[in-house]
Protein backbone atom coordinates (compact mmCIF):
# COMPACT_ATOMS: atom_id res chain seq x y z
CA UNK A 1 0.00 0.00 0.00
CA UNK A 2 1.32 3.45 -0.90
CA UNK A 3 1.87 6.06 1.81
CA UNK A 4 -0.18 9.22 2.46
CA UNK A 5 2.36 11.42 0.68
CA UNK A 6 5.26 11.08 -1.79
CA UNK A 7 8.77 10.50 -0.52
CA UNK A 8 10.12 13.24 -2.79
CA UNK A 9 9.01 15.81 -5.37
CA UNK A 10 10.35 16.60 -8.80
CA UNK A 11 10.11 20.39 -8.68
CA UNK A 12 10.51 22.97 -11.45
CA UNK A 13 11.00 26.49 -10.09
CA UNK A 14 11.49 27.62 -13.71
CA UNK A 15 11.54 26.09 -17.17
CA UNK A 16 13.93 28.70 -18.54
CA UNK A 17 17.23 27.29 -19.81
CA UNK A 18 20.34 28.63 -21.50
CA UNK A 19 21.13 25.29 -23.19
CA UNK A 20 19.22 23.41 -25.88
CA UNK A 21 20.26 19.79 -25.38
CA UNK A 22 18.96 17.35 -28.00
CA UNK A 23 18.20 14.73 -25.35
CA UNK A 24 16.35 17.04 -22.94
CA UNK A 25 13.05 15.58 -21.75
CA UNK A 26 11.58 19.09 -21.44
CA UNK A 27 12.27 20.38 -24.93
CA UNK A 28 9.28 21.97 -26.64
CA UNK A 29 7.22 22.15 -23.44
CA UNK A 30 5.00 25.20 -23.39
CA UNK A 31 6.51 28.09 -21.40
CA UNK A 32 5.45 28.78 -17.82
CA UNK A 33 6.03 31.91 -15.77
CA UNK A 34 8.47 31.06 -13.00
CA UNK A 35 7.13 30.52 -9.49
CA UNK A 36 6.77 33.71 -7.44
CA UNK A 37 8.29 34.00 -3.97
CA UNK A 38 4.81 34.10 -2.43
CA UNK A 39 3.85 30.87 -4.20
CA UNK A 40 7.21 29.35 -3.37
CA UNK A 41 6.59 29.95 0.32
CA UNK A 42 3.12 28.45 0.00
CA UNK A 43 4.44 25.43 -1.91
CA UNK A 44 7.19 24.66 0.61
CA UNK A 45 4.80 25.06 3.54
CA UNK A 46 2.34 22.61 1.98
CA UNK A 47 4.90 19.89 1.28
CA UNK A 48 6.55 20.35 4.67
CA UNK A 49 3.19 20.05 6.41
CA UNK A 50 2.24 16.83 4.63
CA UNK A 51 5.59 15.19 5.44
CA UNK A 52 7.66 15.39 2.25
CA UNK A 53 11.34 15.47 3.15
CA UNK A 54 13.12 15.77 -0.20
CA UNK A 55 13.02 17.80 -3.42
CA UNK A 56 14.62 16.87 -6.72
CA UNK A 57 15.06 20.30 -8.31
CA UNK A 58 14.79 20.15 -12.09
CA UNK A 59 14.43 22.62 -14.96
CA UNK A 60 15.02 24.35 -17.19
CA UNK A 61 18.14 25.46 -15.40
CA UNK A 62 17.42 26.01 -11.68
CA UNK A 63 20.18 28.61 -11.26
CA UNK A 64 18.33 30.86 -13.74
CA UNK A 65 15.39 31.10 -11.34
CA UNK A 66 15.10 34.75 -10.28
CA UNK A 67 14.59 33.80 -6.63
CA UNK A 68 17.12 30.96 -6.51
CA UNK A 69 18.88 32.18 -3.36
CA UNK A 70 15.56 32.68 -1.55
CA UNK A 71 14.56 29.18 -2.62
CA UNK A 72 17.69 27.65 -1.12
CA UNK A 73 17.26 29.56 2.14
CA UNK A 74 13.59 28.55 2.41
CA UNK A 75 14.47 24.90 1.78
CA UNK A 76 17.04 25.08 4.57
CA UNK A 77 14.53 26.72 6.92
CA UNK A 78 12.06 23.89 6.28
CA UNK A 79 14.85 21.36 6.91
CA UNK A 80 14.23 19.75 3.52
CA UNK A 81 16.82 17.89 1.52
CA UNK A 82 17.33 18.84 -2.11
CA UNK A 83 19.35 17.73 -5.11
CA UNK A 84 19.80 20.45 -7.71
CA UNK A 85 20.21 19.25 -11.29
CA UNK A 86 22.24 21.85 -13.16
CA UNK A 87 23.98 22.17 -16.52
CA UNK A 88 26.97 23.70 -14.76
CA UNK A 89 26.86 27.05 -16.55
CA UNK A 90 26.65 29.15 -13.36
CA UNK A 91 29.87 28.00 -11.69
CA UNK A 92 30.09 30.92 -9.24
CA UNK A 93 26.59 30.18 -7.92
CA UNK A 94 27.49 26.51 -7.56
CA UNK A 95 30.66 27.38 -5.68
CA UNK A 96 28.69 29.54 -3.26
CA UNK A 97 26.21 26.70 -2.73
CA UNK A 98 28.95 24.18 -2.06
CA UNK A 99 30.72 26.53 0.35
CA UNK A 100 27.68 27.56 2.39
CA UNK A 101 25.34 24.57 2.34
CA UNK A 102 25.48 21.33 4.27
CA UNK A 103 26.31 18.67 1.67
CA UNK A 104 24.00 16.20 3.40
CA UNK A 105 21.08 18.60 2.93
CA UNK A 106 21.80 20.39 -0.36
CA UNK A 107 23.44 18.39 -3.12
CA UNK A 108 24.51 19.56 -6.56
CA UNK A 109 24.25 17.28 -9.59
CA UNK A 110 26.19 18.58 -12.61
CA UNK A 111 25.30 17.30 -16.07
CA UNK A 112 28.36 16.59 -18.19
CA UNK A 113 27.20 15.72 -21.68
CA UNK A 114 29.87 17.26 -23.90
CA UNK A 115 33.25 15.94 -24.93
CA UNK A 116 34.83 19.17 -23.63
CA UNK A 117 33.82 21.32 -20.65
CA UNK A 118 35.18 24.64 -19.41
CA UNK A 119 38.24 24.69 -17.18
CA UNK A 120 36.20 26.61 -14.62
CA UNK A 121 33.58 23.85 -14.38
CA UNK A 122 36.26 21.13 -14.26
CA UNK A 123 37.99 22.90 -11.38
CA UNK A 124 34.69 23.25 -9.53
CA UNK A 125 34.04 19.51 -9.89
CA UNK A 126 37.53 18.62 -8.71
CA UNK A 127 37.43 21.05 -5.77
CA UNK A 128 33.89 20.43 -4.50
CA UNK A 129 33.12 16.90 -5.72
CA UNK A 130 29.45 17.26 -6.72
CA UNK A 131 27.43 14.48 -8.31
CA UNK A 132 28.34 14.12 -12.00
CA UNK A 133 25.70 12.91 -14.44
CA UNK A 134 25.69 11.94 -18.11
CA UNK A 135 23.08 10.58 -20.50
CA UNK A 136 23.77 7.21 -22.13
CA UNK A 137 22.65 6.80 -25.75
CA UNK A 138 22.69 3.97 -28.25
CA UNK A 139 25.74 5.46 -29.96
CA UNK A 140 27.78 6.58 -26.97
CA UNK A 141 27.94 5.35 -23.41
CA UNK A 142 29.27 8.65 -22.08
CA UNK A 143 31.00 11.79 -23.35
CA UNK A 144 34.78 12.01 -23.14
CA UNK A 145 34.70 14.82 -20.57
CA UNK A 146 32.78 12.62 -18.13
CA UNK A 147 35.40 9.86 -18.17
CA UNK A 148 37.74 12.07 -16.17
CA UNK A 149 35.53 11.59 -13.10
CA UNK A 150 35.19 7.82 -13.17
CA UNK A 151 36.61 6.23 -10.04
CA UNK A 152 37.47 9.52 -8.33
CA UNK A 153 37.13 9.57 -4.55
CA UNK A 154 34.23 11.69 -3.33
CA UNK A 155 32.44 11.92 -6.69
CA UNK A 156 29.25 9.99 -7.36
CA UNK A 157 28.90 9.37 -11.09
CA UNK A 158 25.43 8.63 -12.45
CA UNK A 159 24.85 7.30 -15.96
CA UNK A 160 21.28 8.07 -17.05
CA UNK A 161 19.14 5.94 -19.33
CA UNK A 162 17.99 8.25 -22.13
CA UNK A 163 14.33 9.30 -22.13
CA UNK A 164 12.59 9.16 -25.50
CA UNK A 165 10.01 11.89 -26.07
CA UNK A 166 9.45 11.53 -29.81
CA UNK A 167 9.58 8.56 -32.18
CA UNK A 168 12.75 9.92 -33.80
CA UNK A 169 14.45 9.73 -30.38
CA UNK A 170 14.22 5.94 -30.51
CA UNK A 171 17.04 5.81 -33.04
CA UNK A 172 19.35 7.17 -30.33
CA UNK A 173 18.18 4.79 -27.61
CA UNK A 174 19.05 1.22 -26.69
CA UNK A 175 17.20 -1.63 -24.97
CA UNK A 176 17.22 -1.41 -21.21
CA UNK A 177 19.00 -4.77 -20.86
CA UNK A 178 21.95 -3.40 -22.88
CA UNK A 179 22.09 -0.25 -20.76
CA UNK A 180 22.01 -2.36 -17.61
CA UNK A 181 24.94 -4.43 -18.88
CA UNK A 182 26.93 -1.26 -19.49
CA UNK A 183 26.33 -0.23 -15.89
CA UNK A 184 27.47 -3.62 -14.61
CA UNK A 185 30.63 -3.45 -16.73
CA UNK A 186 31.46 0.02 -15.44
CA UNK A 187 30.84 -1.03 -11.84
CA UNK A 188 33.37 -3.84 -12.21
CA UNK A 189 36.04 -1.22 -12.88
CA UNK A 190 34.86 1.90 -11.03
CA UNK A 191 33.40 2.03 -7.53
CA UNK A 192 31.60 5.37 -7.94
CA UNK A 193 29.24 4.50 -10.81
CA UNK A 194 25.47 4.04 -10.56
CA UNK A 195 22.77 3.74 -13.21
CA UNK A 196 19.72 6.01 -13.20
CA UNK A 197 16.55 4.67 -14.77
CA UNK A 198 12.82 4.41 -14.16
CA UNK A 199 11.93 1.89 -11.45
CA UNK A 200 9.28 0.76 -13.90
CA UNK A 201 12.10 -1.44 -15.17
CA UNK A 202 13.76 -2.72 -12.03
CA UNK A 203 12.16 -1.33 -8.85
CA UNK A 204 14.50 0.17 -6.29
CA UNK A 205 13.11 -1.87 -3.41
CA UNK A 206 16.11 -1.21 -1.17
CA UNK A 207 15.30 2.49 -0.98
CA UNK A 208 11.53 2.17 -1.48
CA UNK A 209 10.16 -1.33 -0.64
CA UNK A 210 6.67 -0.27 -1.80
CA UNK A 211 7.89 -0.25 -5.42
CA UNK A 212 7.92 -4.04 -5.51
CA UNK A 213 4.13 -4.06 -5.84
CA UNK A 214 3.51 -1.02 -8.05
CA UNK A 215 3.91 -0.33 -11.76
CA UNK A 216 6.36 2.53 -11.30
CA UNK A 217 7.21 5.31 -8.81
CA UNK A 218 4.79 7.87 -10.30
CA UNK A 219 2.16 8.75 -7.71
CA UNK A 220 3.66 6.32 -5.19
CA UNK A 221 7.05 7.65 -4.12
CA UNK A 222 7.12 10.80 -6.28
CA UNK A 223 5.13 13.45 -8.11
CA UNK A 224 6.16 16.40 -10.28
CA UNK A 225 5.27 20.06 -9.64
CA UNK A 226 5.56 22.78 -12.31
CA UNK A 227 6.22 26.52 -11.72
CA UNK A 228 2.48 27.29 -11.68
CA UNK A 229 1.86 24.60 -9.04
CA UNK A 230 0.39 22.06 -11.47
CA UNK A 231 0.94 18.47 -10.32
CA UNK A 232 1.63 15.44 -12.54
CA UNK A 233 2.51 11.80 -11.77
CA UNK A 234 6.11 12.37 -12.93
CA UNK A 235 8.18 14.77 -15.00
CA UNK A 236 7.57 12.90 -18.27
CA UNK A 237 3.82 13.50 -18.10
CA UNK A 238 3.96 17.29 -17.80
CA UNK A 239 3.29 17.83 -21.52
CA UNK A 240 0.00 15.89 -21.32
CA UNK A 241 -2.89 17.76 -19.71
CA UNK A 242 -4.93 14.58 -19.19
CA UNK A 243 -2.39 13.56 -16.53
CA UNK A 244 -2.67 16.81 -14.58
CA UNK A 245 -3.92 15.77 -11.13
CA UNK A 246 -4.38 19.19 -9.53
CA UNK A 247 -2.55 22.28 -8.33
CA UNK A 248 -0.59 22.13 -5.10
CA UNK A 249 -1.08 25.87 -4.51
CA UNK A 250 -4.86 25.68 -4.76
CA UNK A 251 -6.16 22.16 -4.15
CA UNK A 252 -6.19 20.15 -0.95
CA UNK A 253 -3.23 17.76 -1.19
CA UNK A 254 -5.24 14.76 -0.03
CA UNK A 255 -7.54 15.28 -2.99
CA UNK A 256 -4.57 15.48 -5.37
CA UNK A 257 -3.01 12.35 -3.89
CA UNK A 258 -6.25 10.38 -4.26
CA UNK A 259 -6.80 11.37 -7.90
CA UNK A 260 -7.87 8.24 -9.84
CA UNK A 261 -5.32 9.04 -12.56
CA UNK A 262 -2.72 7.61 -10.17
CA UNK A 263 -4.49 4.26 -9.77
CA UNK A 264 -2.77 2.72 -12.80
CA UNK A 265 0.72 3.42 -11.46
CA UNK A 266 -0.06 2.02 -8.01
CA UNK A 267 -0.59 -1.58 -9.01
CA UNK A 268 1.46 -4.17 -10.84
CA UNK A 269 0.12 -7.46 -12.11
CA UNK A 270 2.60 -8.69 -14.72
CA UNK A 271 5.27 -7.63 -17.16
CA UNK A 272 3.52 -6.98 -20.49
CA UNK A 273 6.73 -6.96 -22.50
CA UNK A 274 6.67 -9.38 -25.44
CA UNK A 275 10.34 -10.31 -25.01
CA UNK A 276 10.07 -12.95 -22.31
CA UNK A 277 13.51 -14.27 -23.28
CA UNK A 278 15.15 -11.12 -21.86
CA UNK A 279 17.38 -11.96 -18.91
CA UNK A 280 15.67 -9.21 -16.88
CA UNK A 281 12.10 -10.18 -17.79
CA UNK A 282 11.14 -11.76 -14.44
CA UNK A 283 12.40 -8.75 -12.46
CA UNK A 284 11.18 -6.04 -14.84
CA UNK A 285 7.86 -4.25 -14.45
CA UNK A 286 7.64 -3.44 -18.16
CA UNK A 287 9.62 -0.22 -18.46
CA UNK A 288 8.50 3.39 -18.24
CA UNK A 289 4.75 3.87 -18.85
CA UNK A 290 5.31 7.58 -19.56
CA UNK A 291 7.61 6.77 -22.49
CA UNK A 292 5.08 4.21 -23.74
CA UNK A 293 2.40 6.89 -23.62
CA UNK A 294 4.56 9.47 -25.39
CA UNK A 295 5.42 7.10 -28.23
CA UNK A 296 2.33 4.84 -28.46
CA UNK A 297 -0.29 6.93 -26.63
CA UNK A 298 -0.76 3.85 -24.43
CA UNK A 299 0.54 3.64 -20.85
CA UNK A 300 -0.03 -0.14 -20.82
CA UNK A 301 2.28 -0.82 -23.77
CA UNK A 302 5.79 -2.29 -23.31
CA UNK A 303 8.61 0.21 -23.28
CA UNK A 304 9.36 1.13 -26.94
CA UNK A 305 13.10 1.37 -26.36
CA UNK A 306 13.20 -2.36 -25.75
CA UNK A 307 10.61 -3.28 -28.39
CA UNK A 308 12.27 -1.35 -31.21
CA UNK A 309 15.76 -2.74 -30.83
CA UNK A 310 14.89 -6.41 -30.40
Amino acid sequence: MYSDFPQYLQFYPTLECNFSCSFCFNRNIKPFREMSVKNLERFLSVISDIGVKEIDMLGGEPTLYSHFHELIELIKEKNLKTTISTNGSAVEILKELSKTCNANQTRVGVSVNSDVITQELHEYIMDYRPIVKSVCTGKRTMPEAARAYLGLMGIEYYLLYRDTIYKEDLEKSLPFSQFYKKIDQLKEIYNNVEGVFCSGFLPDTQTHPVLEKVRCPAGTTKIAVLPDGSVYPCYLFVRNEEFRIGNILVNDFDRIWKNPVLDFFRKFEKNNCTHSECELFNQCHGGCPAVSFLIYNDITAPDPRCVLHR
